[in-house]
Parts: C-alpha cells; sequence; structure tokens
C-alpha cells in the first residue's frame, strides 16, 4: 500500500482507532490520517457518524479522516457533507488516496512549522518528532502585539454597574478571516489603569490577553504540552490568519455581536 510506506516514511506509526479500517499518528490514541473503506457502505457511514456524532464528544477526533464515500446513498452523503463543513474529513478514491494524504500533512507541516527545526530535509518527519516530545519538553509559544482594540458593549462583565475583576465569562468565538476558535473565556482581571481581560484558563493550551488601555496589546500564547493536534491547528490556523489580516475579533456567538475587535498596528517592540 503506497500511503502506508509514504506515512512509515515520514514516521507516522499505524494504530487502531475507533471503527476506522486505518489510523495514523504520532502519538498514541491520537490519530493524524485515519482512513475508512468498507464495502459496505452503511457499516462506512455509521463508522463515521460514531466518531462526530454528539455522544462521541469523548472520542479524539482524528485530525483528518479520509472517506471512500462513491457507494454511500445521496441522504447519507448530504450528512457527510454537513459535517465536512465541520471537520477535516477528505472524500477520496482509491486514486486520490495517496495525493490527499500527501497534500494535508503538508498542510499540516506548514501550519505547525514553528515546531519544525531550520534546514530539515523532511519536515514532516521532524515535526513528528517535536509533537511526541511536547508533553515532556512543554514547549510554550508566546506573543505580544500592539494593537487597537474597539470594544463593544461590556455590560456582561459588570458587577454591581461596575467594570471591577470578577469571575464573570460568556463563550467568545475569535476570528480572523476565515479562521475562527470557539469558546473562547476571557473575564476582567484587571481594572484600575487598564481593562485587562485573560481568558479561563482551565488547564486549556491557549490563552489570549487583551490590555485596554493608552497602550493596548493583544497577547496569545499556546502551551504545546496541553494540547492535542486540533487545538494545536486551531491555534496556529488563527495565528496565522491573524498575521496576514491584522485583525482578530471576539464575537459573542448568540447574538453576532463583536465585544473586542483588534486592530494591529506598527510596533517597533513586537515579539513575533
Amino acid at each position: 500500500m503506497k500511503l502506508e510506506q509514504y506515512l512509515q516514511e515520514n514516521g507516522l506509526t499505524r494504530t487502531e482507532f475507533h471503527g476506522t479500517t486505518y489510523a495514523w499518528g504520532f502519538r498514541e490514541n491520537e490519530p493524524i490520517i485515519a482512513y475508512i473503506n468498507e464495502k459496505d457502505p452503511g457499516v462506512s457511514f455509521q463508522s463515521i457518524m460514531s466518531l462526530y456524532w454528539a455522544s462521541a464528544d469523548y472520542i479524539t477526533k482524528p485530525w483528518c479522516l479520509l472517506v471512500e464515500a462513491e457507494n454511500i446513498p445521496p441522504h447519507q452523503r448530504s450528512m457527510l457533507d454537513n459535517l465536512a463543513s465541520q471537520y477535516n474529513i477528505q472524500k477520496v478514491s482509491e486514486d486520490t488516496l495517496l495525493d490527499t494524504a500527501t497534500e494535508q500533512l503538508d498542510y499540516l507541516a506548514s501550519i505547525l512549522n514553528e515546531y519544525i527545526p531550520e534546514n530539515r530535509e523532511n519536515p514532516l518527519k521532524a515535526l513528528g518528532a517535536s509533537i511526541k516530545g511536547w508533553r515532556q519538553e512543554k514547549p510554550a509559544k508566546e506573543y505580544s502585539y500592539k494593537v487597537k482594540i474597539e470594544t463593544g458593549n461590556l455590560d456582561i462583565y459588570k458587577e454591581n454597574n461596575e467594570l471591577n475583576p470578577n469571575r464573570k465569562t460568556i463563550p467568545l468565538t475569535a476570528t480572523s478571516g476565515k479562521k475562527r476558535i470557539e469558546s473562547i473565556l476571557p473575564r476582567l482581571v484587571e481594572a484600575e489603569k487598564n481593562l485587562v481581560f485573560d481568558t479561563e484558563h482551565r488547564n486549556l493550551p491557549m490563552v489570549y490577553k487583551l490590555i485596554i488601555g493608552e497602550d493596548s496589546r493583544l497577547v496569545t500564547r499556546f502551551e504545546a504540552d496541553k494540547g492535542n493536534i486540533i487545538e494545536a491547528t486551531g491555534f496556529w490556523e488563527l495565528y496565522h490568519a491573524f498575521n496576514e489580516s491584522k485583525r482578530l475579533a471576539f464575537i459573542e456567538p448568540n447574538t453576532g455581536d463583536i465585544l473586542f475587535d483588534c486592530t494591529r498596528i506598527p510596533d517597533d517592540n513586537r515579539d513575533d
């Protein structure tokens, strides 16, 4: 199998995983590429659903799922299309399987290039070696940006009609261009010289801090030892989108209101 050879040459190990035909990853129980190809299209569809239904929230999702979907009935294929709009599910054929996997893994290496030492001839294999060491080495990447921050209605953070530090949070969606991360939980931690909002950490790998005042700043941080590949790619996709667009907004998803609208401005002392 050409795909198997390609993955092994790039440092991925084959593993059994939750109803997939094959799965490969750099770490145990965390598939990077998974593949479903059952002769019975009904079995294929049920295997896909078992990974992504709400009842399967506790299951680590593959970073990329490859599916041969040609024989899946049209009404089920429409459900698959809906899932593919939310998750990285790629429909393939036998002829496109290797090319699609190669394209996906090249993209993974480009998004996570912060973890690849320079001048490596095999970036994907070098990335895999880095990922295997995240939990022990605890690499943390932090960036601080000078920004203009426009605020929306901050009444949600008030206590006794005042903006004082408190534990109130509301899940926000961080967006830049077409990239987004949901359920960001900033709370007000300082309200004297500046308003400072910091995310509820809760042992999550990504941290966002907004300092609103005369010298407003946005601080972003990713602690790789606490995250999985999906969380890592989500953070770094947003990072790259922000560095391209220069704008990052934090939106209240139920109303669509922007609570914090950050626009990057030139900073001679920037950390990135």
